[in-house]
C-alpha cells in the first residue's frame, strides 16, 4: 500500500503493552538453543510499546516448539490471506475453476459472472499466449483482446441488434466496500471491493505526462472508456523540489473522476483507480464496442433479484481461471481483490446463496473451529484480505492452521506452492537472502497495515522437514518499529533454517 492508515488500533487488543520475557512458554520438546535465540532477538528489539507474538511449530509432529504470547489476539494484516486461501481450497477444492460465460437468449445477451477476480487482470493477460489466424503463437494479451473476443463471437452469432444486455453478478451480494476499510483510501486500487462480476482488477489504469504551465495530459486510460467524465485539477510543475504525486478520486455517485497532484515526469507505470461498479462498467465497455462494430445495444442493466436464472446458448469463449492461479496471485502478489473474491465465493458454495462478507466470515470461522479446536478461540474474521482492522488471529493458531492445511493430502501442495519464496518472489523477493537455498526454503506471507507488520509461513529443509512459524507485531508506534519488526521476522526464519540444517545434517564418519 502507498499510504498509511490513520485510524487507531481496535480496542480488541491491548494498545500499549511492554514485552515481558515471562510471557514466553516453551513446550516439552523445545530445543533450548532455538528458543533462546528467538527470545534474545525479541529482547534486542528495544521496542517497549510493541506487542510481539511468535509461534514455531514442528509440522512433522504438529507440536509447538515455541510460543511467545502465542494465544494473544493480534491484528494480522495480510496474513489473513493464509486463512482465506486455505479455507477456499478446502471448500472449493483444488480442481475448482472460476467460469465467466456469455449467453445469447434470442436478442438478449447475458454475461454470467462467477466472482472471478482474474477476469481481465492486466498482469495475467500480459503473461498469456494466443494463436493468431496464421497459427503464430504470441505472448501478451490486452484487455482489448479479451473484449474483442466477445465482440467477434457476438458478430459471428449473427446478431445485428441487442435488445438487452444483462450482467448477472448475483453469485455475490452487492455490498460495495467493506465497512471497516479505511474511508480515505477507497479510491485506491487495493481497496477495490469484490463483485460477482469482477473486471480488470476493478480498476482503471491511467498514465499521464507533464504539460508545462497547464494541467497534465492524460496519455492513456485502460480499458478505453471515452464516456467517462474527468475533471483535471492536476499540475505540471517541474521545479527542483517538485515530483510525481498524481492521484485520482472517483465520485461514488456519478463515477466522475478528478485528477489531483503533480506530474513532473511522464508516468511509465500506470496509476490504478477503483472503477466503483465493475458490472456496470463492463456493460458500458461492451455496449460501446458493439456500437463501433455496428451492433446497437438498446438497453444495458444489472440482473435484479427477481430475474430468472440465466439461460441461453453459450457464445464465444468460456473464460476460466483455475483456483491455483487465484490463490497464488493472492498470496504472492498480496492482491486484496483476489482474497475477498475467494472469501465470497467459498461462502456462495457453502450456503447456496450470494456470497457476502458475513457468510464468508462464518464459513471460515466454522473451518477454524473444526480444524483447530480450542486454538480457534482467539480468532475473529472480518474480511478476507486483512485490510480490515476487525480481523484477529493468534500466532499459535496461525501455525496450527498452516500445519493443518499444508499437510492436507488433497490441497496441501497447492497451498504451499501458492506462497511467496523468500529471496525469490512476491513481497519477500528481496528479503531473507542470507538463508542458504541449498539448506532450506522459506515460503511465507507478509502483512502490513499502519502499526502492524506480520510474517507467517513454512521453513522446509532439503529432506522435507518442515516448521511453521508466525511472527505478529502490533502497536508499532516507536521510531523504526516496522523496520525492526521485519528484521525480527527474517531472523526467526533464519534461526529456524539454521536449526533444521543442524538437525538434518548427515552424520560424519562411522
Amino acid at each position: 500500500m502507498n499510504r498509511h492508515f490513520t485510524r487507531g488500533v481496535t480496542c480488541a487488543i491491548s494498545a500499549v503493552l511492554a514485552l515481558s520475557l515471562n510471557s514466553v512458554s516453551i513446550g516439552a520438546t523445545t530445543k533450548p538453543d532455538l528458543a533462546g535465540a528467538i527470545r534474545a532477538e525479541i529482547a534486542a528489539l528495544g521496542l517497549k510499546k510493541a506487542v510481539i507474538a511468535v509461534s514455531v511449530r514442528d509440522l512433522g509432529s504438529q507440536e509447538s516448539i515455541l510460543s511467545v504470547r502465542g494465544g494473544e489476539p493480534m491484528i494480522p494484516a495480510s496474513n489473513q490471506k493464509l486463512l482465506t486461501t486455505g479455507a477456499a481450497l478446502v471448500v472449493l477444492g483444488e480442481n475448482f475453476f472460476f467460469k465467466t460465460r456469455l449467453l445469447r437468449d434470442n436478442d438478449r445477451l447475458i454475461v454470467v459472472g462467477d466472482g472471478d477476480p482474474a477476469l481481465g487482470d492486466p498482469e495475467l493477460l500480459a503473461q498469456s499466449n494466443y494463436v493468431d489466424a496464421a497459427g503464430n503463437i504470441h505472448t501478451g494479451l490486452t484487455i482489448e483482446h479479451l473484449l474483442a473476443a466477445w465482440i467477434d463471437a457476438i458478430k459471428a452469432s449473427g446478431m445485428t441488434r441487442v435488445q438487452e444486455l444483462v450482467i448477472d453478478d448475483r453469485i455475490f451480494a452487492r455490498e460495495g466496500p467493506h465497512p471497516l476499510w479505511p474511508k480515505d483510501q477507497l479510491d485506491e486500487g487495493y481497496c477495490a471491493p469484490p463483485f460477482g462480476l469482477n473486471f480488470h482488477g476493478n480498476s482503471l489504469l491511467v498514465t499521464a505526462a507533464p504539460n508545462a504551465g497547464h494541467a497534465p495530459l492524460i496519455t492513456s486510460i485502460s480499458p478505453a472508456s471515452p464516456w467517462l467524465k474527468i475533471t483535471n485539477k492536476g499540475t505540471s510543475r517541474s521545479g527542483k523540489n517538485d515530483r510525481n504525486t498524481m492521484w485520482m478520486a472517483r465520485d461514488p455517485q456519478s463515477g466522475e473522476l478528478t485528477v489531483y497532484g503533480n506530474v513532473k515526469m511522464s508516468y511509465v507505470e500506470p496509476i490504478a483507480v477503483g472503477i466503483g461498479d465493475p458490472s456496470q462498467f463492463l456493460a458500458q465497455c461492451l455496449a460501446h464496442r458493439l456500437a463501433i462494430a455496428g451492433i446497437t445495444v438498446e438497453n444495458a442493466r444489472i440482473a435484479s433479484a427477481v430475474d430468472p436464472s440465466p439461460t441461453g446458448t453459450p457464445i464465444g469463449p468460456i473464460l476460466q481461471t483455475p483456483i491455483a492461479t487465484v490463490v497464488t496471485r493472492c498470496n504472492v502478489a498480496s492482491q486484496n481483490l483476489y482474497a475477498e473474491s475467494l472469501l465470497k465465493r467459498l461462502a456462495a458454495k457453502s450456503t447456496g446463496a450470494p456470497g457476502s462478507w458475513a457468510t464468508g466470515a462464518e464459513a471460515v470461522a466454522a473451518l477454524l473451529n473444526a480444524r483447530l479446536g480450542s486454538l480457534a478461540g482467539g480468532f475473529a474474521i472480518s474480511d478476507g484480505s486483512g485490510l480490515s482492522r476487525g480481523n484477529l488471529v493468534t500466532a499459535d493458531g496461525m501455525t496450527a492452521w498452516i500445519g493443518s492445511i499444508s499437510t492436507d493430502p488433497s490441497i496441501g501442495a497447492t497451498f504451499v506452492e501458492s506462497l511467496a519464496v523468500a529471496g525469490k518472489s512476491g513481497t519477500v523477493r528481496k528479503r531473507m537472502q542470507d538463508i542458504d537455498a541449498q539448506t532450506a526454503t522459506v515460503q511465507c506471507k507478509t502483512g502490513y497495515i499502519d502499526r502492524v507488520s506480520c510474517l507467517s509461513g513454512i521453513v522446509t529443509a532439503q529432506d522435507g522437514t518442515r516448521f511453521a512459524f508466525s511472527v505478529l507485531a502490533n502497536n508499532l508506534v516507536e521510531k523504526d518499529a516496522v523496520g525492526k519488526a521485519k528484521k525480527l521476522q527474517d531472523r526467526v526464519a533464519k534461526l529456524i533454517a539454521d536449526e533444521i540444517a543442524v538437525r538434518t545434517r548427515p552424520a560424519v564418519g562411522g
